[in-house]
């Protein structure tokens, strides 16, 4: 669980969250973030990049065609950002995703459980959401590390 809120910029954001900023324009576009960012965003923007690309088989999906967010990649994308300020988020949560549902599990045992009482044999993908989150202390605090390197050291008065 992330317990502060900085202000991040677009690209900040990208950074963060290892991704090109065309991922992040992409997601504006297609309204995941939204001005202005905090670090929930960062996470959220992992998982658009990662659900994004999903393509369900037995579906077709041509490369060319704009692609909006189906139900299913939204509510992932909200399940991942509200990951970020749940208490109950460790480094073990796991967001689940299926064609037609997603499941925010956060202890190994619940996620065996779920692998039991819900997958059968269905696709399935099981991203590291609380993994995410606890690595964005560390991101958050290389952009301000990466923002100090590249400003402009002032010139001494004469």
């Amino acid at each position: 669980m992330v317990e502060t809120s900085i202000q991040l910029s677009t690209s900040a954001v990208a950074t963060a969250a290892g991704l090109s900023e065309s991922w992040a324009w992409k997601a504006r576009d297609q309204g995941v973030l939204h001005a202005p960012h905090f670090e929930d965003a960062v996470v959220a923007l992992r998982v658009y990049a990662f659900v994004s690309q999903i393509v369900w088989p037995g579906n077709r999906r041509p490369r060319s065609a704009r692609q909006d967010l189906e139900l299913w990649q939204s509510s992932a994308v909200e399940a991942a950002r509200d990951a970020v300020s749940d208490p109950n988020t460790t480094s073990e949560t796991a967001l689940w995703v299926l064609e037609d549902s997603v499941h925010l599990v956060t202890s190994p045992g619940q996620r065996a459980a779920f692998d039991l009482d819900h997958l059968n044999g269905r696709v399935a993908f099981r991203i590291p959401v609380g993994l995410w989150v606890a690595e964005l202390p560390e991101a958050i605090a290389a952009l301000g590390a990466r923002r100090r390197r590249t400003s402009p050291t002032p010139k001494p008065a004469a």
